[in-house]
């Protein structure tokens, strides 16, 4: 049932992306997971870089 979904979904070039997927299923897996990563580590240093570092030091204020 899913195979004929996919098959009209993904038109006649769908099983052959389909083969070749499972074919090379754990170096694609890799790939993907690895760019991920890449992405989180990337925009987090990103995210950090762009942070100010400004510190607030109290000045005593007055005490009653």
């Amino acid at each position: 049932m899913i195979e004929k979904i996919l098959d009209f979904a993904l038109g006649p070039y769908g099983r052959m992306l389909g083969d070749l997927y499972v074919q090379y299923q754990i170096p694609i897996n890799t790939i993907v997971v690895g760019l991920a990563l890449a992405a989180k580590f990337y925009f987090k240093h990103k995210k950090l870089s762009h942070q100010s570092n400004f510190s607030f030091e109290t000045t005593g204020g007055n005490k009653r």
